[in-house]
């Protein structure tokens, strides 16, 4: 079975930072979430990754956010990610298990 899923942003790495870019078509889907984080606020990041070992894979990373301008956020704790397509943004403190 194969799943299609249509990114919501992409990943830039910025010398020892990364830059995720929100595509201003999803600005409301996130809006909940982005809309109201703060710079030091952990998030966690799915993004995909096309080229690995040849093979879709999904990763999922824990991430700080250093400064937010619009739908662009710059963020630590990614690597080996440059270029991979975002498909969803959480806050760490609004998980529920």
């Amino acid at each position: 079975m194969n799943i299609t899923i249509d990114p919501i942003g992409v990943i830039k790495k910025s010398g020892k930072l990364v830059n995720v870019l929100i595509y201003s078509d999803f600005d409301i889907i996130t809006k909940g979430v982005i809309g109201n984080i703060q710079k030091g606020i952990d998030l966690l990041i799915i993004h995909k990754n096309d080229e690995i070992n040849g093979k879709h894979q999904v990763c999922v990373s824990k991430v700080t956010l250093i400064e937010r301008s619009g739908n662009l956020l710059t963020v630590k704790g990614i690597r080996l990610a440059d270029g991979d397509s975002v498909i969803d943004i959480r806050r760490t403190d609004d998980l529920s298990y």
